[in-house]
């Protein structure tokens, strides 16, 4: 078997103790290289695109019936979705300009489509000079003028203008705030487009009149148009209120930079208008299609076990919470399958996706991913032939350089025999250094796309 995106699968499969944990790891990689490969950023644009149409479903819309074309947008998999663009219609394109995470944009070369470098997961200068000029492309559109915006997750932070009075440090504390609280990626979301120029929907507002089709690789459990990248080409059904009860339900209020609490007032006081709502005339005009998710990453992944002889089980793509948590559940589901053979029978597989989420109260380094794997650790002791595993389609888990973990029923004995205790690397959120020094974290590198994570279990005979 060849292996498209994990880059250590073979020393991850020698790290099994018998032949059966070996195959039982060997399948569950296999299994998210294939989910890896179904959210493929370059394929899924260019599957949308011909060199005269977009296709939208159903529909189609001829780029040549316009004036102008336009393409702007920003996330992850800012710099393939580019390249796939200019590789269809190239010829047609105006002017173009993409914020993609630092070093990315040197993985292509293009000549229509500026491909700008900016910051993430914290914003950075180039996320703000990427921002200004791709409002200034939507303002300059006309109504016989069509903008394509290409938009990922990660476009959050790597595409900002900031409302007057917020400096660049501040956005950097207030998303390092939210991102340690606990909150979610919705309620992280709501904060942000308020005190954005360009999120929830003020892009759209920016290009009245011109046509807008957004073409969106979604990274938000159920695929809301609104949260993905802080919506900028979808109506926005948050408030300020929304905006200020996260800040004030994670107890941030106190801790916020005074900036964002003096705009997030001003917008509860009538100051500063809301962000557009459904019923505004400026989304007449824009179509927004959702090209690639969790979804379809997980289905890859149960397509690909079924096809070895597993009985896949898919527990769908909205799995939340607490990642330990999540771990030691399906730690749980591994003993039930495997002792009891309930909900199925071995050799089995789940799969599930979603994004989990981690309260960060240690020093360590790890991610959501890795600590999901963490907690299962001791909970799986002794038991043969099964793997569990968590990876980040990103191929970044929190601030580590792995994509996830993998562990074992004999994950627990080899960590022992190091001295290393699970629990206390839980504690200290510390999970990228426990499955490090054992040779566990899954390596990708950056994969140039994301539709948030996929957990999966295999349970042989």
């Amino acid at each position: 078997m060849t292996f498209v995106y994990i880059k250590n699968a073979e020393d991850l499969i020698d790290n099994g103790a018998t032949r059966k944990d070996k195959d039982a790891r060997r399948s569950l990689l296999m299994a998210f290289d294939k989910a890896l490969v179904s959210v493929d950023s370059y394929k899924v644009i260019s599957s949308k695109l011909s060199s005269e149409e977009v296709f939208l479903g159903t529909s189609s819309i001829k780029v040549s019936s316009f004036d102008n074309a336009y393409v702007v947008g920003a996330g992850k998999a800012g710099s393939l979705m580019a390249k796939a663009v200019e590789d269809k219609i190239g010829d047609k394109i105006r002017e173009g300009f993409v914020n993609a995470p630092v070093k990315t944009e040197k993985v292509v070369k293009l000549s229509k489509i500026k491909l700008n470098p900016a910051g993430h997961p914290i914003p950075d200068k180039g996320s703000l000079i990427g921002a200004k000029e791709i409002l200034r492309i939507a303002n300059k559109a006309s109504e016989r003028d069509l903008i394509l915006a290409l938009i990922s997750g990660g476009g959050s932070t790597l595409m900002d203008y900031p409302m007057e009075g917020i400096t660049l440090e501040d956005l950097r504390e207030m998303n390092r705030l939210l991102v340690l609280s606990g909150a979610d990626i919705r309620e992280i979301n709501s904060v942000r487009k308020h005190v954005s120029k360009i999120k929830g929907g003020r892009l759209v507002k920016a290009a009245y009149p011109a046509t807008v089709v957004s073409l969106i690789i979604s990274d938000v459990i159920g695929d809301p148009l609104d949260s993905i990248a802080s919506g900028p080409t979808a109506p926005d059904e948050t408030t300020f209120e929304d905006a200020w009860n996260v800040l004030e339900n994670y107890s941030l209020i106190k801790k916020m930079p005074k900036s964002i609490i003096k705009t997030i007032k001003g917008g509860l006081e009538g100051k500063i208008p809301e962000t557009p709502k459904p019923d505004d005339k400026v989304f007449d005009r824009v179509i927004n299609v959702i090209v690639a998710n969790n979804k379809r990453a997980i289905q890859a992944a149960e397509r690909s076990l079924a096809s070895m002889g597993y009985n896949a089980l898919s527990l769908g793509a909205r799995a939340q919470g607490e990642a330990q948590h999540i771990g030691k559940f399906l730690a749980g589901l591994a003993i039930s399958i495997s002792r009891d053979a309930i909900p199925i029978s071995p050799p089995a597989a789940v799969i599930l996706g979603g994004e989990t989420t981690v309260t960060v109260t240690g020093q360590g380094i790890g991610g959501r991913n890795q600590e999901l794997i963490l907690g299962a650790v001791r909970s799986l002791s002794g038991l043969e032939g099964v793997a569990l595993g968590s990876i980040g389609t990103d191929g970044i888990d929190g601030i580590s350089d792995a994509a996830g973990a993998i562990c074992d029923g004999y994950t627990l004995e080899r960590a022992l025999r190091e001295k290393l205790k699970p629990e206390n690397f839980l504690k200290d959120n510390d999970s990228h250094t426990f499955f490090s020094w054992l040779g566990d974290t899954i390596i990708t590198g950056p994969t140039l796309t994301n539709v948030m994570d996929v957990m999966g279990l295999v349970i042989l005979d």
